[in-house]
């Protein structure tokens, strides 16, 4: 999404795609855990097996790359959901401040 069409959405609309980048961080965080236990579950199958050093050498960097790479999502995620809170307060304030500012002239005109 563009800047320009960031602009043009509302206070409820940024807080609704921080919601949902909040949620898509959560999902990959649980599938990162899930992924996590099932290497868990394959390293103890694999140790019973009796070649345990050479698989776990295998799988280890597979996991340690995805595990990089749902870090690195979610940091980005995180970063957009502040970039975007911070431009839906910064907008609030504005809307705020020129409807105190209305409401005054509003005011004075009676």
């Amino acid at each position: 999404m563009t800047e320009k069409e960031l602009k043009k959405l509302n206070r409820y609309q940024l807080l609704e795609m921080l919601i949902a980048q909040t949620e898509r961080a959560d999902e990959l965080q649980a599938r990162l855990e899930k992924a996590e236990k099932q290497l868990t579950e394959q390293k103890i199958k694999i140790s019973s097996l009796g070649s345990v050093a050479e698989a776990s050498v295998q799988l280890s960097g597979v996991f340690e790359a995805a595990q990089i790479a749902a870090d690195k999502y979610i940091d980005a995620a995180k970063q957009r959901a502040d970039e975007i809170e911070k431009k839906a307060e910064a907008k609030a304030l504005k809307l705020l401040t020129k409807a105190l500012e209305e409401a005054r002239n509003i005011k004075g005109e009676r």
